[in-house]
């Protein structure tokens, strides 16, 4: 999981003084969103809801670990950053996911988590993670035994949810938590908080 570590490392203070203001899950964000977008600092600063000195900071970060340029026309990714991004999507996949029954908000993304159903109790350790991210909450499933089931909770799931969750082909012990949120930002943001959080 050294890919993962790099966000880690990337959102961790580097010398005394503050910590800063974004999470890993705000590098991963910012990431995927400039694999298809050319933006200046300001607009990705917008675009995270963050400060601009806060972005300034991340993209210094991101800038001398050689994971993106930047000129004139704005950030974009390197081929580090591109590679360190295929890295992380190979042990985490993320999609939109459908308003449902089970679903916290109006917006819901999705990310799935290959063999870490170890890691997860309840589910209120990914709840707590999108929560503080700005959500509304996490779903968190569970594939054992060649199903899917809610930790904790005796409820059968219905067929549309199966199929949404099975069209990433799961294995035994994979984990997908949906973030619900207001917007698709806060659900997307808070998913991939929550799913990272496991790690």
């Amino acid at each position: 999981m050294e890919h993962l570590r790099k966000l880690e490392d990337l959102a961790d203070k580097t010398a005394p003084g503050r910590t800063p203001s974004y999470t890993p899950a705000h590098i991963l964000y910012a990431l995927i969103f400039l694999r298809d977008n050319k933006v200046g600092r300001k607009n990705l600063a917008s675009e995270l809801r963050l400060g601009e000195g806060t972005v300034r900071t991340m993209l210094n970060r991101l800038l001398e670990s050689g994971l993106i340029d930047t000129d004139r026309q704005g950030v974009s990714l390197t081929e580090d950053g591109l590679s360190l991004l295929d890295s992380i999507r190979d042990a985490v996949i993320w999609s939109s996911f459908p308003r449902t029954d089970l679903t916290l908000g109006e917006y819901n993304f999705m990310v799935l988590i290959r063999g870490f159903a170890y890691r997860v109790r309840l589910g209120v350790e990914q709840r707590d993670q999108a929560l503080i991210h700005g959500a509304r909450g996490a779903t968190t499933f569970v594939y054992t035994d060649g199903e899917w089931v809610i930790p904790g909770i005796e409820q059968s799931i219905s067929d549309k949810i199966v199929d949404h969750l099975g069209s990433f082909v799961p294995t035994e012990n994979d984990v997908v938590v949906v973030g619900s949120g207001d917007d698709l930002f806060s659900a997307t943001l808070g998913g991939l908080a929550a799913a990272l959080g496991l790690f």
